[in-house]
């Protein structure tokens, strides 16, 4: 309890608890998750979820001692039977739980710590508040997608369609998504426009005026064992027209040119 009380608040400390919350066995929230740990105790567990904001349940495997904090969709979580889980709404465990964040009002994307060194509280980044964007492509982890601040979720390509690049989107401080890879049509051609690292050639900045879908995540920033850059291409039959590739596979490709007339 020491992320939630002071140090000579015993009572904050010790919460007098009756026993814990209401359990469905057998159940898991399939959609709606924020954060994920492991291990930690069911106890532990539900005291995470309410200092998180829009925590409403939690995911819990015995197996694992994996903790999932659960938000509420706007359609409802959608439930999936599992042996190895129990679920369990917030709501039906004691609020004491939270120490002095139990009436915190932290953003989207936040949770409730206790500032120590200025003696209240405080709200901190957590997780990523959206999903990240990933065309043609789904999450590849055992339990689902996590938003964990500095953690990445890995991908697979659907049918029909190649990776191309590292296939991770990592959730990265203080809670946006990098997404490191494409997924691409199998045998389409792309063409290189003279595009690189958000530049044309003759120095103008990048302007998607022509509201072409696009999908340029600066490919190669984080590999800098590889050329860093990034260069700009078109794949005519891709859900994402314009694409970013690393600058070396660029110089195997057609290219376009313009010119005046």
């Amino acid at each position: 309890m020491d992320d939630v009380c002071s140090a000579d608040d015993d009572k904050c400390k010790k919460p007098n608890l009756s026993g814990v919350g209401m359990i469905e066995k057998g159940k898991c929230s399939l959609t709606g998750e924020l954060l994920r740990f492991r291990p930690m105790t069911l106890l532990d567990c539900a005291k995470k979820c309410f200092i998180t904001s829009q925590c409403t349940s939690i995911n819990y495997r015995q197996n694992w001692k994996l903790c999932d904090l659960v938000m509420s969709s706007d359609d409802g979580n959608k439930m999936a039977d599992d042996s190895t889980c129990i679920r369990s709404n917030i709501t039906t465990w004691q609020k004491s739980l939270a120490g002095q964040c139990a009436d915190h009002n932290c953003e989207k994307g936040q949770k409730c710590e206790f500032n120590a060194d200025g003696n209240n509280l405080k709200c901190v980044e957590a997780y990523c508040k959206g999903l990240p964007i990933t065309p043609n492509a789904v999450v590849d982890e055992r339990f689902g997608l996590r938003r964990n601040l500095n953690t990445g979720n890995k991908y697979k390509c659907n049918k029909g369609f190649k990776m191309k690049g590292n296939p991770f989107a990592v959730c990265q401080s203080p809670g946006e998504w990098k997404v490191l890879f494409n997924c691409t049509t199998k045998g389409v051609e792309s063409f290189w426009i003279g595009l690189k690292d958000n530049k044309w050639m003759t120095g103008e900045i990048f302007d998607n005026i022509f509201g072409v879908t696009e999908q340029l995540n600066n490919y190669d920033s984080d590999y800098p064992s590889e050329d860093e850059n990034s260069c700009g291409v078109l794949r005519p039959l891709s859900s994402n027209i314009l694409q970013d590739e690393n600058c070396n596979i660029r110089l195997r490709r057609k290219f376009l040119c313009e010119i005046d007339i």
